[in-house]
Formats: C-alpha cells, structure tokens, sequence
C-alpha cells in the first residue's frame, strides 16, 4: 500500500522511499554457509614494492577488514599467485601471517608461484596423488573442489591428464552434490586479449569434463584481476580483483600500460539452498559520505 500523504516528504529522502512507502518487508537472508574469496596477492618479501604498490600492507588490510565485519565465515579460500615470483621470503611472510588470521585458509597455487617452494613451506596443505596441489573437501552445502592449474615457463594455465583424472574422481564422488569449484586460470576468453592468450590451455578437455556433472552450481577463479562474471556451458562464474594491481579493460586508459590501480576487493559469498550471494568488497576504498541525518 502506498502511503501518498507521505510521498513528497519522502521523494526528498530517496534512499528510503521503497522501505518506507511501500508496506512490504523483506525477510532476512538464511545464510547456511558463508565464506570469502580472495585471489592473486602478488605478496613480495618484506620490505619489497611492486608496480610502486605495497602487496603487503594492502593484504594486511584486507585481513584486518574481515576479521572486523565477517569473522563469521566459515572459512576463506586464496585462489593463486600468493607469490609474484615463488619468492621463499613471501611464503614465509604468508605463512606466519595466517596463522594469526581469524579464519581458516585453503591455498591454491597459480601462474606466479612456484609449486615446490610452496609446499615446501606450506606442508600442510593438501596435494594429490602425483603431488598437484589440489583437494576437495566437504560441507553442508556442497562438495568444494580446489584445482592446480600451475604449469610453469609460461603465464598460461595446465590441466593435465593426470589432473583431469583426479579431478573425474572428486565430481563421480560428489554423489549429486552441489559442487563448487575454485581454479586460478579461467578455461574461456573474457575478451581482454592479453588474458586471452594465457587462459588454461587445455580448455576443451576441461569443458569437455565439466559438463557431464550437472551439480558443478559456480567457478570462482582468478588470474585476470578483475571483477567479472561470465555464464560459461550454464555455469556461474565469477573472478576478483587482485589485492596488489588489475589488469585494465583498455590500456589506452593507463597510458599503454598492462597494469592500473584500481580497488582491490575481497569476495562475501553466502549459500542457502534456493540462491548464492556474492558481495565484491572494495575494503580499501570505502568511507562516509557527507548525507544529511535521516528525519524520523
């Protein structure tokens, strides 16, 4: 019901006509699982910059800001390039550093990494059968499938025979489960060139796998440093911004350059069984604006 009396008041306070002419309520959102997702750090030994940029203080910060408003997720997943060049000291860094984090952290490894330096100094975390580091693990809502798309030499990614075997296994085992899947390199073009040409080189193979599982509900991947989504064979996917520097959508607009600065952003994602909810936090850019008090 509208209330008219009311409208012109209102029309001068439009951030809160909807909730207060309009006689309707929305419920609040049943969160049965939620998480964050964080991807491409680009985390260099203490004391080092990159691009004129402090990964470092950057992630700091970004840790600082889910401690302080999502402490309540269950868990937080780091898709890739933890390191920009599989430096020993970063991964020492990121490895001391977590574990003052508030939430648990599963790793994944990407282009700029190097697989044995880190699980060198990660040993616990999961790798398969033929030492990939890649695992799957269990929740209320679903199966979460972590994959190594580390190939080494180049920036593209790799899905070998061995991976797509292991990876056949983890969605057989599923049991019509909802399943969420994590990779650093997308396996499809998102129309910026540059990125197209270092996607996961063995794309078909991996399209070919991926659509006999109907249960596959989203892709979270990174690599492109930016926030994107892309509806790929009926799948949900969704990218993030790195925590350091982006990979701009015209270079054109930073003078020719393949990297800018914009925002870095943490992912919120909430599940219940009828939706997934994804919020995009651009933590380092937000603050007050200047809006006069609402009239009671």
């Amino acid at each position: 019901m509208v209330h008219l009396e009311s409208f012109a008041h209102q029309l001068t306070h439009w951030p809160y006509l909807f909730s207060d002419c309009f006689e309707f309520h929305w419920g609040p959102l049943t969160v049965l699982l939620k998480f964050i997702h964080i991807t491409d750090l680009h985390l260099k030994p203490p004391g080092q910059k990159l691009w004129g940029l402090d990964p470092k203080a950057r992630f700091e910060r970004c840790l600082a800001d889910i401690e302080a408003w999502h402490k309540d997720a269950s868990f937080c997943i780091i898709s890739g390039d933890l390191a920009d060049a599989g430096e020993p000291g970063a991964y020492n860094w990121l490895r001391e550093r977590l574990k003052a984090f508030a939430l648990p952290c599963h790793l994944m490894i990407g282009n700029h990494d190097q697989r044995d330096i880190f699980k060198a100094h990660f040993p616990d975390t999961p790798v398969d059968e033929n030492g990939f580091v890649q695992q799957a693990f269990d929740t209320p809502e679903g199966r979460f499938v972590l994959l190594d798309t580390f190939k080494g030499g180049t920036s593209a990614g790799e899905f070998c025979a061995q991976r797509q075997s292991w990876l056949r296994r983890e969605l057989d085992q599923a049991s019509d489960r909802p399943i969420w899947l994590f990779m650093h390199h997308p396996p499809f073009n998102i129309s910026i060139p540059y990125m197209d040409r270092i996607k996961l080189e063995d794309h078909e193979a991996f399209a070919k796998l991926v659509s006999a599982h109907d249960d596959i509900r989203h892709i979270f991947y990174g690599h492109v440093h930016r926030a994107g989504y892309v509806n790929w064979q009926g799948i949900a996917c969704t990218s993030l911004p790195s925590i350091n520097h982006q990979i701009p959508l015209s270079r054109e607009a930073v003078a020719g350059k393949p990297y800018s600065d914009e925002p870095a952003m943490y992912a919120v994602v909430l599940i219940n069984q009828a939706q997934v909810t994804i919020h995009f936090d651009a933590y380092d850019h937000r603050g007050e604006v200047d809006m006069p008090p609402r009239k009671p």
